[in-house]
């Protein structure tokens, strides 16, 4: 019998639902490797049976047709991406904890991870391909939602500190950590790398402590929030401070992502 053709039983054995789920996530894992290794219009049929050890009838039986087989996987990737970072935040950890870590994991993921190098190699393919263009476009406002959602359950002590905050510092760390993953340094590249993290997690830090984060200690700086609910603005000179720490690490930063290679 041809290989890309299926047993009859084997269908039959999927369709009592035992393991059905578990099957299309199989395939849909695999198309996700094929995207990080061979890119969208890399990525058919063969490959993924290939990759998955199945018959390419078994994986036509879920997805007929190649095309909704890798605009499935898109969403999927997608959903992936965000369980992989939100679950590994922990939610006992101090909000300052909380902050490093988060940019911790996305410095990890951005470094090579298969999640975001299937996501990158997907934005690069859609400059060209029009209808992948379109698809990727309505991902990212229903994307776009599930992000503002998981952020503030992720960080809920941020999120009470004002949810368009929440979405602008989100919106800068990603910039920056997508930048620093793109710049190609002449040399010393994963000391800089490490220096850039640290300034990075200073800078969001003091963005925060100004809109009233707490502290390690528990204590608050910035509004001190009282029992009706208002707030203590910081002194001026508190204010004043702080922003020359956070605009001087964004200077420093931008100076070396903007250092042409070589130089």
């Amino acid at each position: 019998m041809d290989s890309q053709y299926t047993n009859p039983g084997e269908i039959d054995g999927e369709r009592t639902g035992e393991s059905a789920d578990a099957t299309r996530t199989a395939i849909l894992d695999a198309v996700v490797r094929c995207f990080a290794v061979q890119g969208w219009a890399g990525t058919n049929m063969s490959l993924v049976a290939r990759e998955t050890g199945m018959t390419r009838g078994k994986i036509q039986y879920y997805f007929p047709v190649l095309e909704d087989l890798k605009y499935a996987a898109i969403e999927y990737l997608y959903e992936c991406w965000r369980s992989s970072y939100f679950g590994r935040i922990d939610p006992d950890a101090t909000p300052r904890l909380q902050l490093d870590m988060g940019v911790d994991l996305l410095w990890r993921q951005a470094n090579n991870e298969p999640l975001h190098v299937a996501m990158v190699e997907l934005e690069s393919a859609a400059r060209t391909d029009e209808r992948l263009r379109a698809m990727l476009a309505q991902l990212h406002i229903s994307d776009e939602q599930a992000l503002d959602q998981a952020t503030a359950s992720a960080f809920p002590v941020l999120a009470e500190l004002g949810g368009e905050d929440l979405k602008l510092g989100r919106y800068f760390v990603t910039i920056f950590i997508n930048g620093l993953a793109a710049h190609t340094f002449p040399r010393d590249a994963a000391r800089w790398q490490a220096k850039l993290i640290d300034a990075l997690k200073e800078c969001i830090a003091a963005f925060w402590l100004n809109r009233g984060m707490p502290d390690l200690d528990g204590s608050t700086r910035g509004k001190a929030k009282t029992s009706e609910g208002a707030g203590t603005p910081p002194a001026d000179h508190q204010l004043d401070e702080r922003r020359r720490e956070a605009l001087e690490l964004l200077r420093r930063a931008a100076e070396l992502l903007d250092q042409p290679a070589g130089a």
